[in-house]
């Protein structure tokens, strides 16, 4: 059980971050609109992350899970950080 609440809080959060960076480059609003839905939808991505964490078998593919999206979200925001350039 600790290790999936390991891969919930870490994981998760690392997750939740990187998503709602996706989120930030594809919004097509105002700086300040963009935060503020970040602010909003951060916390509950989190959580929804840390059901999905604490649904699995073991630590192990708690962590695969989160590594899997985090591979998507990390090519997409790699994409969007190097067209930016």
């Amino acid at each position: 059980m600790i290790a999936k609440s390991f891969a919930a809080i870490f994981g998760g959060c690392i997750v939740s971050i990187s998503v709602m960076l996706n989120l930030n480059y594809l919004l097509p609003f105002n700086v300040d609109t963009r935060l503020l839905i970040g602010l909003l939808v951060a916390f509950p991505l989190w959580v929804a992350a840390m059901v999905w964490s604490y649904g699995s078998d073991g630590g192990l593919q708690a962590w695969k899970r989160h590594a899997y999206v985090l591979v998507i979200s990390l090519s997409i925001n790699s994409y969007f950080i190097v067209g930016s350039l």
